[in-house]
């Protein structure tokens, strides 16, 4: 068996060297401090004195004879050496012999003794223990985080914090198994924060008991491009839509639009944890031919579209015009290519040809809206002198729709190439503070680099550098802030050669509001009115403490968004219970402390919303009642009490029915919040006589939701009992399932099990029926994995997605329209 002490200071070498010779030295001393340690634990100072300087010594380490360590060391300047040793895992107990060796000969020893080991505890912060795997990944990537030392068969809160923003971007309650042991796939969705993120477990009392950490990396920019296979296709049959280049997990929307600009169809579609996302779009047997633009959308934004070609075209003589100005230019000089008589927003191939006809440069453009296009191009040192061939050729069946030529010519070798004029506009030129304002640059020369610099009062307070367009543009968005200074400040282009364009912002001073706050009863209501369309209400709060934040107001349709103290939007709301005024909650608070309510005008029929108008905000604490499921639960109202609220514990795929019965003397309403604060579901008649019904309310994830009892009026008093009733989910596993959507049941679920990277295939069959609209989706753990929405429903309709992670899947259906509501045959198919 080997023996193992392992060195851990080496001390540096000095190289001073003293003149007494070592046989003029006293004998050589070995100190061993302490003598004794525990086996496996035990650290020693060895100091060695009495040796010659500066000289080279073998040191050895023996146990019962035998050499388990050997090392050669040098004296410093005054014949010491400095030896700490360590008991390394394998060491035995036992009496160990250091040595002090010498051309051979032993000049030195002395004994130290390793005693039988103690176990000596981990001493941590708390007394759980978090470890996630790996400690760092990609966005999107999946992570495992194992809770171990809990309590068996306990339920611990699992919070997860970004460290950079403080947002809690994961809360849950789970609960150990049999060993003590929580274990969860994690991994970034695309609303997350990149970097460090915090861990936290919370036993039911609210103590933490165990802490961690781990890493997301950001990101990569998204360079989105489509494909459409095939990009022809008959009317009534489908075209796979390939979207790659994208971030992780992105929601992906793909609109097919007629040439008209009427929107055909919208599918959805969530992008795999590579940024690829797949999507299927089968047309309507009826549709007529023509050329379908397929747009793809990332948060309202523009990324990529492509040509979808339905039916037989007839042809249509296009005439189709381009130019190139100058056409004669020396080298290093800008020509412009115009063409015009193109369909409106039509793709097509510019290519252009070298003087030897060889193709130098081909890339897919699209027209305008007018049917036009302009592109400023340029040559360079390595281009040939003579003529040029520029084409416009048809994307799909290249070809050629009009052509042109331009020469350029060797310049001059003492004559440089100067740019031309540039210009810049700020759009809106002065706005309050915390205003946005888009500053666009054009005139410049393609893919030149610039410096923008913003200069207050003499001094750079922002400078930053861009990179223009093809066609010479850039545009750069620049936000105020509460903190920066009143007055202009000069926005200036910086350019190697050419003008050096600049405009003027102006930053003025930003409206403020009167708010008048009174207590009534558990609730406080703040009046106020909007200044320059918009106010802020600040409140306080207690941690865990649970509110019902409304606004209302005769003068503007409002919208409110509940902001935590790291300027961080925790909750948005809109419209709430069928009526304009939004609502929040109820709502728990997730700290102590001031928050924020920023409120705005949503707009109407005008492209702003209003600027002034009064408004009134009711910020009330309000208590959550257990609610039994399959049992009748009393309530009552009044005037002081027109609410009622339960807790709504839900687990994974529940599929819920609620019920109100006031005997006839009430038109109850019911709502279902959400935790995150947000309106869930809302009814008003739905049940028997006047009282509210919620039928098939599905949940694809845990947690704990609220269920408000109110009346129509708001005030009116009464009593009644809620019910709750579990409906039975089918689950795939166990064959196809049956679903039937109509005004009644407008949403269904199926569940399933499924395993990290596993391809598959849900397979609609239409039965009977059809609706305006159909929206599938399927989650895992409130994770969005597949989302599919479209108008009418094909015959026979395969939704294909590859799985981000493993677990329960909750496939919901919904419909939305009014219509004779829809059967369907559902099936999962595992190639």
């Amino acid at each position: 068996m080997p023996y193992r002490l392992s060195r851990l200071i080496r001390l540096c070498l000095l190289l001073l060297a003293l003149a007494t010779p070592f046989l003029a030295q006293e004998a050589p001393t070995i100190s061993i401090s302490p003598a004794a340690g525990p086996a496996e634990q035990a650290t020693f100072d060895i100091q060695i004195s009495g040796l010659a300087a500066a000289s080279t010594y073998t040191v050895e380490i023996l146990f019962e004879g035998d050499v388990v360590f050997s090392s050669d060391e040098t004296s410093d300047a005054d014949g010491a050496l400095s030896y700490p040793i360590s008991s390394t895992p394998g060491d035995l107990p036992g009496v160990y012999t250091l040595q002090v060796v010498s051309q051979g000969e032993v000049i030195a020893s002395a004994e130290f003794e390793l005693t039988s080991a103690t176990e000596t505890p981990v001493e941590r912060d708390f007394p759980g223990d978090v470890s996630v795997t790996p400690a760092s990944a990609p966005f999107g990537a999946v992570q495992t985080m194992r809770v171990s030392e809990l309590e068996t068969l306990t339920n611990y809160t699992v919070e997860i914090t970004a460290s950079e923003t403080l947002q809690v971007a994961y809360r849950r309650v789970h609960t150990s198994d049999e060993d003590g042991v929580i274990e969860i796939d994690i991994f970034a969705e695309e609303d997350d924060a990149a970097g460090l993120q915090a861990v936290a477990v919370y036993d039911e009392a609210g103590e933490t008991i165990a802490a961690g950490e781990f890493t997301i990396e950001a990101p990569p920019e998204r360079d989105a491009a489509v494909a459409l296979n095939p990009a022809r296709i008959a009317a009534g049959a489908t075209t796979a839509i390939a979207v790659t280049g994208l971030a992780a997990f992105d929601s992906v929307t793909a609109q097919i639009t007629s040439d008209a600009g009427i929107l055909i169809d919208t599918v959805l579609a969530r992008a795999s944890r590579e940024g690829a996302a797949s999507l299927n779009f089968t047309t309507a047997e009826d549709l007529a031919a023509g050329v379908y633009a397929v747009e793809i959308f990332i948060d309202g934004d523009k990324l990529a579209a492509a040509e979808l070609i339905v039916g037989e075209l007839a042809q249509e003589a296009l005439d189709v015009s381009l130019t190139v100005d100058p056409p004669r230019g020396e080298i290093g000089a800008q020509h412009i290519i115009t063409a015009g008589g193109l369909a409106a927003d039509q793709t097509f191939a510019l290519v252009i040809l070298d003087p030897a006809g060889a193709e130098e440069y081909r890339s897919e453009r699209s027209a305008d809206a007018d049917g036009a296009f302009s592109l400023t191009i340029s040559s360079d040192e390595d281009d040939a002198v003579g003529e040029y061939r520029v084409e416009i050729r048809d994307a799909q069946t290249d070809a050629l729709l009009a052509e042109a030529n331009f020469t350029v010519i060797a310049a001059p070798a003492a004559e440089a190439t100067v740019g031309g004029g540039a210009s810049i506009t700020i759009d809106p030129q002065a706005a309050p503070l915390g205003s946005s304002h888009l500053v666009r640059v054009s005139g410049l020369r393609p893919n030149e680099t610039v410096d923008i610099d913003v200069v207050f009062a003499g001094a750079s307070v922002y400078r930053t550098e861009k990179r223009a367009d093809a066609t010479g543009r850039v545009r750069l968005e620049l936000e105020t802030s509460d903190e920066d200074e009143l007055g202009d400040y000069t926005i200036t282009v910086r350019r190697g050669t050419g003008n050096q364009p600049s405009a003027v912002l102006t930053a003025t001073v930003k409206a403020t509001a009167a708010f008048v706050s009174t207590i009534l009863g558990d609730a406080e209501v703040i009046q106020g009115r909007l200044a320059d369309g918009g106010a802020e209400v600040m409140f306080t709060g207690e941690a865990g403490q649970v509110v019902r934040i409304n606004v209302a107001s005769h003068d503007f349709d409002p919208a409110v968004a509940l902001i935590d103290r790291d300027d961080i939007e925790l909750v948005y709301s809109d419209d709430s219970r069928g009526q304009n005024d939004p609502l929040i909650g109820p709502f728990s608070l997730p700290y102590s402390g001031a928050y924020t309510l920023e409120i705005s005008a949503k707009p109407l029929m005008m492209p702003q919303g209003a600027i002034d108008g009064e408004f009134v905000v009711t910020i009330a604490e309000v208590s959550l009642a257990p609610l039994a499921f399959e049992q009748d639960v009393a309530f009552a109202l009044s005037a002081e009490s027109p609410a009622q609220y339960f807790a709504l514990p839900v687990a994974i795929g529940d599929s819920l029915t609620v019920t109100v019965d006031s005997g006839g003397a009430l038109d109850t309403l019911l709502q279902v919040v959400a935790p995150s604060g947000l309106e869930y579901a809302f009814d008003d008649d739905s049940g028997s006589g006047f009282d509210a019904e919620l039928s098939s309310l599905v949940f694809d994830h845990a947690a704990t939701y609220v269920l408000a009892v109110s009346t129509f009026e708001g005030a009116g008093g009464g009593g009644g009992t809620v019910t709750v009733r579990r409906n039975p989910v089918q689950a795939l596993e166990d064959g196809t399932a049956r679903v039937t959507l109509n005004d009644k049941a407008i949403r269904d679920l199926v569940v399933f099990d499924a395993v990290e990277d596993e391809s598959l295939i849900l397979n609609l069959l239409k039965l009977k029926g059809d609706v305006e609209d159909l929206y599938v989706t399927a989650r895992v753990e409130g994770m969005e994995v597949m989302a599919y929405s479209t108008m009418g429903v094909p015959d026979d309709l395969p939704l294909a997605f590859v799985m981000p992670m493993s677990g329960r899947v909750v496939v919901t259906l919904e419909k939305f329209g009014y219509d004779d509501g829809i059967s369907l045959d559902v099936s999962l198919e595992r190639p």
